[in-house]
């Protein structure tokens, strides 16, 4: 293994709210029984049924809409997460049953009640998902990390219940009750899934990563990077390979890398020279997203635990090419913020965790409105990645600081 410390090449670096949510939540719950009696619950009025639903590709990310009750509503589509979810906002809008209620705070949700609930029924497109169950929590979390209200999630209790197809290239995912329903082409790999022991929850699938095999979440909620896992997980490839590492973070912050694989292999599927994030903010997550997953046609047919993957783009060996500073938007206040960046170079330009862009290129962003900011980010900072050097002032604590990031080749 080659490794190497880094920096994204695109989105900057958005974190795995929606995911740990989740996840400190049905850790709360873990000893309860009856929770997998919940999970799997849930049946399609339509007993034959096929259709299609546009998605939004943003940042890595998929966006549907739910209408209920003649109202339009904004949901995350997350195979990592395992359960759905509804916002506490909009829950009165669903009939639904009380299941459990638990008092939740931890490093995404302060102090709330999380309640465990079965939802009568919930549309997706003209199918029609009955006794499903779900979580109703408080979103407002997310705000930060998406320009558009988030409404909810559509997550693996009411996924398990259909056959899905993902078509990225198109942005259309199709639903079905008969995987036959579904034409693979030829170059069609067939990839085993398992669920955790516990009978319920997030499918696995096994990724062999130079000659060692690791369990990553099918993930479309990750929209960040292909894969990532935790440093924990690759310690002595970190210490074998120190001398080539190139690290990223901030002074006293914990220390994230990137490295490139000379060989992965899902199945009978191999890949060569792939990007693989080590990244704290994980925790105990391995997770395989859509980065990776938009160069296939994904079917998905979870009652048999497969995974079939249907090439459409060519996956090139990946290059390690950024800036020196990594970015990220906030869109509850409307600013860039310095997300990390190489470590060296945070270091010597004491640049600290906190700090915000004011100026790119002569172009001030630091007081845009909400549609200015959302413009901004998903068009015009597009545009600046592809220069070859970035005039940015940036500020922290009230003081403002002039730099010039150049970008580089990391390897």
């Amino acid at each position: 293994m080659n490794l190497i410390k880094t920096i994204p090449m695109h989105i900057s670096k958005t974190t795995f709210l929606l995911s740990i949510c989740l996840f400190f939540i049905f850790q709360l719950n873990a000893q309860n029984d009856n929770l997998l009696e919940w999970a799997n619950q849930g049946t399609v009025k339509n007993q034959s049924f096929e259709a299609e639903i546009p998605f939004r590709y943003i940042d890595g990310y998929m966006f549907i809409d739910i209408v209920q009750n003649g109202k339009t509503f904004n949901f995350f589509f997350d195979t990592g997460a395992e359960a759905t979810v509804i916002d506490n906002s909009i829950i009165d809008e669903f009939k639904f049953k009380s299941f459990a209620e638990t008092n939740m705070s931890g490093p995404v949700i302060t102090n709330q009640n999380v309640n465990t609930i079965v939802l009568s029924s919930i549309l997706v497109s003209n199918i029609e998902f009955n006794n499903i169950g779900a979580v109703a929590v408080d979103l407002k979390f997310a705000k930060a990390k998406f320009c558009a209200e988030l409404h909810g999630i559509i997550g693996s209790t009411l996924l398990k219940k259909a056959k899905w197809q993902i078509d990225y290239k198109n942005k259309i995912i199709k639903i079905t009750n008969d995987i036959s329903n579904f034409k693979l082409n030829d170059s069609t790999y067939t990839l085993k899934t398992e669920l955790p022991s516990k009978g319920w929850g997030t499918e696995k699938i096994a990724l062999n990563i130079d000659g060692e095999e690791y369990l990553f979440n099918f993930d479309t909620g990750n929209g960040r990077s292909k894969i990532v896992s935790h440093p924990r997980n690759f310690k002595k490839y970190i210490r074998q390979n120190k001398n080539s590492i190139v690290e990223y973070g901030f002074k006293k912050s914990e220390t994230d890398y990137k490295f490139i694989a000379k060989r992965i292999s899902i199945g009978k599927f191999e890949l060569q020279d792939q990007v693989v994030s080590l990244e704290n903010e994980v925790e105990k997550l391995q997770l395989l997203g859509n980065r990776f997953f938009e160069n296939f046609l994904v079917t998905i047919d979870w009652e048999q635990h497969n995974v079939f993957l249907s090439t459409i783009e060519n996956i090139i060996p990946d290059s390690l090419i950024g800036f020196q500073l990594e970015f990220q938007p906030n869109y509850e206040t409307n600013k860039i913020e310095i997300a990390s960046g190489l470590k060296d170079f945070t270091k010597a330009h004491k640049i600290e965790k906190d700090a915000i862009l004011l100026q790119v290129n002569g172009i001030d962003v630091s007081n845009l409105s909400d549609l200015e900011f959302c413009d901004f980010w998903s068009t015009e900072w597009t545009k600046m990645l592809g220069v070859e050097n970035l005039n940015v002032v940036i500020s922290h604590n009230g003081k403002s600081k002039e730099l010039v990031l150049s970008k580089k080749i990391l390897i």
